[in-house]
């Protein structure tokens, strides 16, 4: 399974232009992998999760087509996750050269709601509606998709994280989420990750609901290992990070590191394959 991280940034991405914070100065000084767009990961060309407002410019920048997707993964409705003109862009007038083939679109009510308020068109943008809550499963042409309850998005409700199987690789992808819900390490107990995508919002903050920072990081990874989910050959990689919560890429990835995962950044391309202790 290859991932190839779109975009790493939380909401305003980093530089936010509306922030002079460590963060943001750090970034507009240096630029390179400092610099972050707001979240998506593309998986094996063919499954996006999460379509927000830098894909097309993330897909521009990155030298990265989606002409094979199959399908998007909507986590939640939130803008930076689910902007609706992004879709809207795959309609025949804005590709008259090319045909592309109708789309399953997994998300919950709430992004459904934003793109029927948006005058989203399933037949116009070429998709199929797969609605989505936690607990759910997809079954698509190259995976098998299982939706879990995030704890992110709690005044909805309907926000999601998702177990991603190819048939040989295991990846559990979760953010935007805080610490989980009890009912959620019974479902992924004795689950046999290959690879763990997980968010770093509020990294140097203090604890939230709603987000991880690095303490609460730790404490997912020590918990997904105490039921048998993740094991010495488990990748785990962390990404999604405000600007308020880090401030050089440099620093963020040595601290990862310390703590054996690594740390995701715009055009990052993992091949993942099967952990040695499946």
């Amino acid at each position: 399974m290859r991932l190839t991280f779109l975009g790493t940034g939380a909401a305003e991405g980093i530089p936010s232009p509306f922030c002079d914070c460590p963060g943001c100065t750090h970034a507009r000084a240096y630029g390179g992998r400092n610099v972050r767009s707001r979240q998506s990961v593309l998986v094996d060309d063919k499954l996006l999760v999460d379509i927000g407002p830098d894909v097309f410019a993330s897909c521009a920048r990155l030298g990265v087509s989606l002409l094979s997707l199959e399908a998007v993964l909507v986590t939640h409705s939130h803008l930076d996750h689910f902007d609706p003109s992004a879709l809207k862009l795959r309609a025949k007038p804005f590709r008259l050269a090319t045909e592309l083939p109708e789309i399953a679109v997994a998300a919950g009510p709430s992004v459904w709601t934003r793109w029927d308020e948006s005058g989203g068109s399933d037949e116009y943008a070429g998709i199929r509606r797969a609605p989505m809550m936690p607990g759910r499963r997809l079954r698509l042409p190259s995976y098998e998709v299982e939706a879990i309850e995030a704890s992110h998005h709690l005044r909805i409700g309907d926000a999601m994280n998702y177990i991603i199987d190819d048939g040989i690789v295991l990846l559990l992808y979760a953010s935007d989420t805080g610490l989980y819900a009890d009912h959620v390490w019974e479902t992924l107990s004795g689950r046999k990750l290959d690879a763990v995508v997980m968010e770093g919002t509020i990294w140097s903050r203090p604890p939230g609901r709603e987000h991880l920072n690095r303490g609460d990081f730790g404490t997912m990874v020590e918990r997904l290992r105490g039921i048998g989910a993740i094991g010495d050959g488990t990748v785990v990689v962390a990404t999604h990070f405000s600007h308020q919560g880090i401030r050089s890429h440099e620093e963020t990835e040595a601290d990862l590191r310390s703590m054996g995962a690594v740390c995701a950044y715009d055009g990052l391309v993992l091949d993942i394959g099967p952990a040695a202790h499946r």
